[in-house]
């Protein structure tokens, strides 16, 4: 795996939830087709499968801690990121979980969660890159 990007021409994508899912296979698809990928996720011990995936195809991919439900993670992983590579072109807003029941038998607090995890960080993450 490459320590930095290879030319100021490599396009830098972030793709939040790349744990497991749509998030693992779009990192992985996306570091394939040559963008220095950041996967990132909440819990990075989750992120052993695919470092292990991107190790052994060579893949432009690093795995760094985002939890989208708080701004200062969010905020340092931006940061973390431009102080480490100079920029980020592309931003795939993956995060998220399903939360199944009847409405009226979810806790507030469950229904809360939900709305932070999946929705809200939409505004979060890109007004971060500004």
């Amino acid at each position: 795996m490459p320590s930095s990007i290879s030319s100021s021409n490599q396009k830098v994508a972030i793709v939040t939830g790349s744990s497991s899912g749509i998030g693992f296979e779009t990192s992985l698809t996306l570091a394939r087709s040559g963008f220095f990928t950041y996967a990132t996720m909440r819990n990075l011990g989750k992120g052993e499968v695919i470092k292990s995936a991107a190790a052994k195809e060579g893949l432009p991919l690093r795995v760094a801690q985002l939890d989208v439900t708080e701004d200062r993670s969010i905020n340092d992983a931006v940061h973390s990121i431009i102080s480490d590579v100079g920029k980020i072109d592309v931003l795939v807003n993956n995060a998220g979980y399903g939360l199944n029941g009847a409405f009226e038998d979810l806790a507030m607090e469950e229904i809360k969660a939900q709305f932070e995890t999946t929705t809200w960080y939409l505004f979060r993450l890109p007004c971060a890159l500004c």
